[in-house]
């Protein structure tokens, strides 16, 4: 019997990633339903290719352009929760951004298996979700190919003998910039990642580094380690996706050419590993590895993660939320590269801090709060 996959955030690039695997595995795996944002006319191809039984749009006023019958079609974050609640095997969230959060706390709470590459459940609710995990750590699969290396490097160690995890960055297109001169940077420019082909918002998050935040963030929570147990490398290559550090000081490190499709099948086969049409690793081609300590001087936005999570649960939210309404002023042409972590900083500092959050209508409070907050700021600032 073919293993049902429920794939939420379907036309962006891990979505699309993941019905290639799909597709390449095609004996053992299928579509049961399909979720998107946006981006109707490759919903209407996805759907004509896979199959699905149901599909939801974050949108309702989509649902006349989708080819598909009227009364299998759910709509918004009520609808996809609905999806998520009926029977399948695995459902992959690759949601952008914050819309992510609700779909993965209904998953957990219906015990479905989660592959998640929305990293930002997390970062919002990461104390909620390792309440929900407790006694089960096995449903939730991470797809980020750092948080996948070091989900398979733990699973060679006793945890007792981790001291530290490294998360490698390819430090984006400006590792190189001096700093007065980021100021000047387009959003074409930002957009256009080195090693990766992801979405606007996590490639922008790469650029500045606030990516490479948030995945502290996740991996804090996923793996309930201590903030200062993780590090982050930059390693421009992005051969080395995670390292463990041993109480001998010994490392363990997990490599494999940049493509996602390497975590995604790794998560839909209950970690187990098969053969894949991707690149392999070539040491002779390769030329040398790099590695940097991040600099969080001038690119702040890794320090204002690290800053956060040492100030509690609601600073996490704050800083997701805050980042996502600059970022999409950044995208727009509205404000400058430098400006995306100064307003986040502002945002942080103005908000009321509470050390730890238990309950998801106080996420979601503080969610809305900073949008409304950071929107402010934004028009005030443009005036």
């Amino acid at each position: 019997m073919k293993k049902k996959i429920l794939l939420l955030g379907s036309t962006g690039s891990i979505g699309k990633a993941t019905l290639e695997i799909i597709e390449h595995e095609k004996d053992s795996l299928e579509i049961f339903g399909l979720a998107c944002k946006g981006s109707i006319d490759l919903l209407n191809e996805q759907i004509q290719k896979f199959k699905p039984k149901y599909i939801c749009v974050y949108d309702k006023s989509q649902t006349d352009k989708i080819n598909f019958d009227k009364t299998k079609i759910f709509t918004g974050i009520a609808g996809m929760k609905e999806l998520v609640a009926m029977d399948y095997a695995i459902v992959v969230n690759a949601l952008p951004g914050s819309i992510g959060l609700e779909p993965t706390i209904e998953a957990l709470k219906c015990q479905k298996t989660i592959a998640l590459a929305n990293k930002e459940s997390l970062v919002m609710a990461g104390r909620i979700i390792r309440k929900l995990l407790k006694g089960n750590p096995n449903q939730l699969i991470p797809v980020d190919s750092e948080h996948s290396a070091l989900h398979q490097l733990l699973q060679a160690i006793p945890r007792k003998e981790l001291k530290t995890m490294i998360i490698t960055a390819s430090g984006g297109p400006f590792r190189n910039h001096k700093k007065d001169d980021l100021k000047k940077i387009r959003p074409e420019e930002a957009l256009n990642h080195p090693t990766w082909k992801m979405g606007q918002k996590i490639t922008l998050d790469s650029a500045t580094l606030m990516n490479k935040g948030l995945e502290v963030i996740e991996a804090r929570w996923l793996f309930d380690v201590e903030p200062s147990r993780i590090k982050v490398l930059v390693h421009p290559e992005s051969i080395l996706h995670g390292i463990v550090e041993l109480t001998d000081n010994s490392l363990m490190a997990y490599m494999a050419c940049p493509d996602m499709k390497i975590p995604i099948a790794y998560a839909l086969n209950a970690s187990q590993r098969l053969p894949l049409p991707v690149n392999r690793v070539s040491f002779e081609e390769m030329a040398t590895l790099s590695f940097f300590a991040p600099d969080m001087d001038k690119f702040p936005s890794l320090r204002l993660a690290y800053n956060a999570l040492a100030s509690g649960d609601s600073a996490l939210i704050v800083l997701n939320t805050a980042n996502e309404v600059v970022s999409e002023a950044f995208i727009q042409g509205k404000i400058c590269f430098t400006d995306i972590p100064r307003i986040v900083e502002d945002a942080l500092e103005h908000h009321t801090m509470q050390s730890e959050i238990e309950d998801i209508d106080t996420v979601l409070e503080l969610h809305n709060w900073a949008i409304i907050y950071t929107a402010n700021k934004l028009r005030n600032l443009l005036r």
